[in-house]
């Protein structure tokens, strides 16, 4: 019977041959190199347990999905969770629970090809890599990143797989309601229902995943409430908007709202511009989508009219 040694990692940062690891194979346990590792397994395959340092797991709620649609929608998800380049990470994620839970982990490429070459110096096989999520180990296997022993890293398969998540996320909620129906709409909901939830500040959700990246990226300080200000203008006066949303992006006080290339167009009239400018906020339209500012230079409160 085949037997499986659990080897607990140091930070990547710090790992190389000379690192001392926790251990346990059947009944033995204790600390050692990578070389002393290797006697001590005799072939067994080596299952990867994280440092605290390096884990990065949770649960997150999904709707009734699985195969490629699940992993799609927990790209999609992760996407807003990452500050930076969700393009530049593994993810992994196990099956969706009873409770509509899944756990979901990820790993900087970066830090995964330093594990990766670690591992290929002593022909290590991984029978898997878990990260830590609420003092034991995730269901989600980030061993998928790494391949076998002398072999290179499939990094275009790894990207492709991005892209294409991103993609799903980029065409919008309308084409998952076109393809999936009420899976895509279940999808959409429990995504402002949780925004709504971590930033109870936001008057209006119309991009969840875009908002709540720039919640996270912004912090609580003035540019937060510029941001919120700004959002309550725009969903107050602008119902257009709705479902018509690609992207939002908000710098220098600026919010520019891109619609979809096949979404419904606004008024002919300008009544939305005077109604924004009632509450202080300038909002122009361009071929693109709209931009609105705060419409008093000096940066003060904006004018809230019921």
């Amino acid at each position: 019977m085949s037997t499986v040694m659990e080897v607990w990692l140091a930070p990547l940062a710090e790992l190389d041959e000379a690192s001392v690891l926790e251990y346990r194979l059947a009944d033995r346990h204790g600390q050692a190199n990578r070389g002393q590792l290797l006697r001590q397994a005799k072939g067994a395959p080596w299952r990867l347990h994280l440092h605290e340092q390096d884990s990065l797991a949770l649960d997150i709620g999904m709707p009734p999905l699985t195969g490629k649609r699940l992993s799609a929608a927990v790209g999609c998800a992760v996407q807003g969770l990452v500050l930076g380049d969700a393009g530049q990470v593994h993810v992994a994620h196990g099956p969706r629970r009873a409770d509509g839970q899944v756990a979901v982990a990820w790993l900087g490429l970066a830090e995964l090809a330093r594990l990766q070459a670690w591992l290929q110096i002593g022909g290590i096989k991984p029978a898997g890599l878990h990260a830590r999520q609420d003092d034991a180990p995730s269901s989600a296997d980030l061993s998928g990143g790494l391949v076998g022993p002398a072999k290179p890293m499939a990094w275009g398969r790894t990207l492709g797989i991005w892209a294409a998540a991103t993609l799903v996320w980029c065409l919008g909620l309308n084409l998952y309601a076109a393809h999936l129906a009420r899976e895509g709409e279940a999808l959409r909901s429990h995504m402002v229902a949780q925004v709504r939830l971590a930033f109870p500040q936001l008057p209006v959700v119309l991009n969840p995943l875009q908002q709540a990246r720039q919640q996270l990226q912004g912090g609580q300080g003035s540019a937060a409430a510029g941001l919120s200000a700004l959002l309550e203008g725009a969903g107050q006066v602008m119902p257009f908007l709705a479902g018509n949303v690609e992207a939002m992006d908000y710098q220098d006080g600026q919010l520019r709202i891109t619609a979809l290339p096949d979404g419904g167009k606004a008024p002919a009239g300008s009544a939305w511009q005077a109604d924004l400018a009632a509450r202080g906020i300038d909002g122009q339209a361009s071929g693109q989508g709209w931009t609105l500012r705060v419409a008093n230079p000096s940066g003060g409160e904006l004018a809230h009219v019921d």
